[in-house]
């Protein structure tokens, strides 16, 4: 695509409304993360490593259940965007973390898999990670799930707003037209029907924003090794001891 006239990628105007091709061209050169509403950019921030290390390990847990459960389906993360929008104009997200189940990801073209033009297509599942500092970040990020994530004509069935810092969760759920939130205790997760089988861990949430790390003393019940942590005996009997035939 050739750089549409007139357009200077080096000062961009965040009040002014972009073409589709311009938004495609801007898209391509930017370096930080972008959200396009109505042919409008809107500029995020960059966030901590903290805040990262949660999305990171939601996505991480995400994707082994979808492996582990031969799903097939796609996790993305904030780089990975979706058109919410089912009418015009267009409305470019990127939540943190989304689940696209096999069905609708296996029936994409190759405009929608390459570009973000194309018939629009949404997750099931999205999850925003927020340090909610104010109730006015609560509200945007409210509204975001009502609004955009779960708006008519979306396939989006559940959502979870994450606050880590402040230990909060907050679930979303479509009931017919009606969207349900609930307010959610600092434990594990159910993905229930959407997400069957899989249930995120806190516990490891937790430790990122403790900086706690569990560690145990404890034997290979197959054999001497002694290991300091769960995961390295894990992956040490998985290794050594179980045979795949």
């Amino acid at each position: 695509m050739s750089e549409p006239e007139n357009l200077d990628l080096n000062k961009l105007n965040l009040t002014r409304t972009y073409t589709p091709e311009e938004l495609e061209q801007i898209n391509k050169y930017l370096k930080v993360r972008t959200n396009f509403e109505d042919g409008r950019l809107i500029s995020l921030p960059q966030t901590p490593i903290a805040h990262e290390a949660v999305v990171h390990e939601i996505s991480r847990q995400l994707g082994n259940w979808n492996i582990d459960t031969c799903q097939n389906g796609v996790v993305t993360t904030s780089q990975g965007a979706f058109n919410f929008s089912t009418t015009a104009p267009r409305k470019i997200r990127a939540p943190h973390v989304a689940f696209t189940s096999a069905d609708t990801y296996n029936s994409l073209n190759a405009k929608q898999l390459w570009t973000l033009h194309g018939r629009p297509f949404t997750p099931i599942f999205v999850a925003e990670v927020v340090n909610s500092t104010s109730d006015q970040i609560l509200n945007e990020v409210d509204n975001r799930f009502k609004n955009d994530y779960f708006a008519m004509g979306t396939s989006v069935e559940l959502g979870w707003l994450i606050d880590p810092k402040r230990r909060m969760i907050c679930t979303y759920k479509k009931n017919n037209n009606e969207i349900i939130r609930n307010n959610c205790k600092w434990e594990d997760l159910d993905g229930g029907d959407t997400l069957p089988g899989f249930t995120l861990n806190i516990s490891i949430i937790e430790n990122i924003v403790s900086q706690e790390c569990n560690e145990i003393e404890d034997k290979c019940p197959y054999c001497d090794k002694h290991f300091f942590q769960v995961f390295a005996m894990l992956k040490h009997i998985a290794r050594v001891h179980i045979v795949v035939k």
